[in-house]
């Protein structure tokens, strides 16, 4: 006999770890192209990272053939970027963990689906940190941050990084909790090839983010001139 479950909703003063998260009360802090993201209603370090279904699978969007055969389908993102996150993390052999990306707490259960749990980056006022585009957009692309970029990416490839979307809108500059000043990544990272060959060669996948860093940095340049 087939048993129907019911799914249940509880509010965020629950205890049991397992309970779905419901967040439908609360408001999107920020979006990407597929995914949602949500201050974490118990939590003020965390935020959680919830795939938009009806973004993901809007028409328009070009999907490779065999990603119809991935059963784990939309959250196919939260996969590359905890499997990049843990090989960066060993990679940097740090102990108070990795000091490239928004860190990784775990997974939740929520009203929106699996949620990725992650690090909240502040500014110094404790808001969401601003993203490198946001910043060049305020005070420009000087040398001094151009400098601070160049020595992120730097760190990204020796870290090798799988950085498919190099985007100013996938870095932030702000605080981690633990109070380290910098920039880090938050999105756009993940190894997404069906055959991995930025995985295997540290070589190619230095040669491709910097090609695409290139890009990055002069839209930056341009959008710096035009606050001139």
């Amino acid at each position: 006999m087939e048993v129907m479950l019911q799914q249940k909703f509880f509010p965020v003063t629950s205890s049991d770890p397992f309970e779905v998260l419901d967040l439908r009360p609360l408001a999107i802090a920020a979006a990407g192209s597929e995914r949602d993201v949500y201050l974490h209603p118990t939590d003020t370090a965390l935020l959680i990272k919830t795939v938009n279904w009806a973004r993901s699978s809007q028409i328009h969007r070009k999907r490779h053939w065999y990603k119809r055969f991935q059963r784990e389908g939309g959250n196919r993102v939260i996969i590359a970027e905890t499997v990049e996150y843990i090989a960066t993390s060993t990679r940097q052999s740090a102990i108070t963990g990795n000091s490239l990306m928004a860190r990784i707490f775990g997974l939740v259960l929520t009203s929106k689906g699996l949620g990725l749990v992650v690090e909240r980056i502040v500014d110094a006022h404790g808001n969401l940190a601003p993203t490198l585009k946001e910043v060049v957009a305020r005070q420009g692309f000087n040398p001094e941050l151009r400098r601070r970029v160049e020595e992120f990416v730097m760190a990204l490839i020796d870290a090798h990084v799988i950085f498919n979307d190099v985007s100013a809108s996938n870095i932030v500059v702000g605080f981690n909790a633990s109070g380290r000043e910098g920039l880090y990544l938050v999105d756009g990272y993940g190894s997404k090839q069906l055959i991995p060959v930025y995985s295997w060669s540290k070589a190619l996948n230095a040669r491709r983010i910097l090609r695409r860093y290139d890009n990055m940095a002069k839209k930056l340049m341009a959008a710096s001139d035009r606050l001139k």
